[in-house]
């Protein structure tokens, strides 16, 4: 916060210069503290207590029935088909469990599926719970917690101004080399040799943002999270 002269500051939120009586002092979820004039002011506090009511909201997991944060459970679908919602380690122990890439909370009817990135697969936002046909956006907060949130949820996140990061997701990165769900490990590597080439920055055809689109879009699709 700079200050000019000796009773003027910067507002955190706007960049105006008022008046140091006028502003008033935020604590955000992540411990930030923040400056905010009159106009900021209900903005931020909205924010922060958004951010602190789902940062605190708990639930019990259908294993150990000890009490985490909602973030933190997951859903195990069951070879039988029920669906568990669990803390980390009893989701890696659950018995007959189709056992998820990392068991986030995605569930098919009967599997479940990593992504769920198909629109005939459902998956369950890791905010609002809701199960949703499409692929979640993997979310990294201000407060480096990661997050699968549906679209709805993420729009919210990001006006809410929470997030710090939004990785592209596997449906987009496929697009951007034209291959398809299934592909193999193979025709993934000739693909991205392919469509690096045209967008290399040397070449007429390319760019630096072309380039790095490439790059993240075969980065993605080798990620297994």
């Amino acid at each position: 916060m700079a200050v000019v002269g000796d009773r003027r500051a910067g507002c955190d939120g706007c960049g105006r210069t008022v008046a140091l009586e006028d502003l008033t002092t935020v604590t955000m979820p992540d411990g930030e503290r923040v400056a905010c004039c009159p106009e900021c002011e209900p903005h931020a506090r909205a924010a922060a207590r958004k951010g602190s009511s789902l940062d605190q909201r708990r639930a019990a997991c259908d294993g150990c029935t000890g009490t985490f944060l909602a973030a933190e459970l997951e859903d195990v679908v069951l070879s039988d088909g029920t669906v568990l919602t669990c803390c980390p380690s009893c989701a890696a122990e659950a018995p007959g469990s189709d056992g998820g890439a990392e068991g986030d909370g995605s569930a098919t009817d009967g599997s479940v599926d990593a992504e769920g990135d198909d629109t005939d697969e459902r998956t369950r936002c890791t905010q609002c719970r809701e199960w949703v046909s499409e692929e979640r956006f993997r979310v990294t907060t201000i407060d480096e917690r990661t997050e699968r949130l549906c679209s709805d949820c993420k729009a919210d996140a990001e006006e809410r101004g929470i997030v710090a990061d939004v990785a592209m997701r596997k449906l987009e990165a496929r697009e951007v080399l034209g291959v398809e769900r299934d592909v193999s490990d193979d025709r993934l590597r000739d693909a991205f040799h392919e469509q690096v080439k045209r967008a290399h920055p040397d070449r007429k055809s390319g760019s630096e943002s072309a380039f790095k689109l490439v790059r993240d879009a075969y980065d993605r699709l080798r990620d297994e999270d």
